[in-house]
């Protein structure tokens, strides 16, 4: 998901990158109690039964679901945002917990993008004094490419080298 907010101005641009994601936090944790309580149910029935070798693979499933949903709740919260006012450009990148700052000059930055032969834009980045910064992971090849088509004009020059 990809929030674009500012004007169309070159003071302000402002742009945050989420991975897409149709299931919440909460959510998920409505899905593991189910899976949990149907599986617990089965379990203990085929138990009753006399089939109690069921009960430990009942129970290798719910590790595994819980390792699932675990992962996919470390990264719920995981965006980028580029935000551009004035000559200062703000790149901050949160993953797992952990944020990463950079602020780069307008004026010095330039926009770098990996483009395939059919027009999608594997990598987009900013380059400034050595540095380059990623900028897109949780986009599309195609909503990359169309971000650095609106960043060339706010910055003093671009770069683009195409492979296939």
């Amino acid at each position: 998901m990809v929030d674009v907010s500012g004007t169309a101005s070159s003071e302000h641009y402002s742009i945050t990158a989420r991975p897409n994601s149709s299931l919440t936090p909460a959510g998920a944790l409505c899905v593991v109690a189910i899976i949990s309580l149907l599986t617990l149910v089965l379990a203990t029935a085929f138990t009753l039964i006399g089939a109690w070798p069921v009960l430990v693979f009942a129970f290798i499933e719910l590790y595994a679901v819980y390792c699932c949903f675990n992962q996919y709740l470390r990264h719920a919260w995981d965006y980028e945002q580029l935000t551009i006012d004035g000559d200062k450009v703000k790149v901050v990148q949160h993953a797992l917990g952990h944020e990463m700052q950079v602020e780069l000059n307008s004026r010095l930055a330039n926009v770098v993008m990996e483009c395939d032969a059919d027009g999608s834009c594997r990598r987009l980045s900013l380059v400034s004094h050595g540095r380059e910064i990623e900028f897109g992971r949780h986009m599309s090849g195609d909503e990359r490419m169309i971000l650095g088509k609106q960043l060339i004009p706010r910055f003093n020059g671009f770069m683009t080298s195409t492979s296939s």
